[in-house]
């Protein structure tokens, strides 16, 4: 009986706590309210073939360009999930992602793809994260992808000399 009382102050502090996280993530969702919704166009209905993919994944998540800890909430963009990578004709990247919304990157919105060691939601050191940072609206981001195998993961790092 007399750790109950530890025990219920322990179990109260992490409800506390938890309550606290959902509430900024919802404060992170608002204060991100003003970013346009990305595209979940199929490179079909844009008028382009696959080049590259489907590739399974793991999407990470979307953080602000040059930023790994400042995850982006808005349009569930924060939300990991298994995906697939499918990178068409024109340059256009289509993530298709799991329990989410597909997630379409125009050529032209691409500025940059290259590897780090992660950002939020993974961290996994060397270079086992492809980043592909690019624009939405007037904002910079940087979506993270873990590929399952290292070939697909260095075939869309080749990439960047197409972008």
């Amino acid at each position: 009986m007399e750790q109950l009382v530890p025990v219920l102050a322990l179990a109260a502090l992490f409800v506390v706590i938890l309550a606290l996280m959902a509430r900024g993530w919802r404060r992170r969702g608002r204060s991100q309210q003003d970013l346009p919704a990305p595209s979940a166009a199929t490179l079909p209905q844009l008028g382009e073939d696959t080049e590259v993919g489907p590739l399974a994944a793991i999407y990470v998540s979307t953080v602000l360009a040059g930023r790994p800890l400042e995850r982006i909430v808005a349009h569930g963009l924060g939300q990991r999930a298994a995906a697939e990578v499918t990178v068409g004709s024109g340059g256009t990247w289509h993530i298709d992602r799991e329990g989410a919304r597909s997630l379409t990157v125009p050529a032209s919105a691409v500025d940059e793809i290259t590897a780090g060691p992660g950002m939020a939601g993974k961290f996994i050191g060397g270079d086992g994260v492809l980043i592909l940072r690019w624009r939405l609206g007037d904002q910079l981001l940087d979506t993270g992808l873990r590929l399952a195998r290292r070939e697909d993961h260095d075939l869309l790092l080749s990439r960047k000399e197409h972008s």
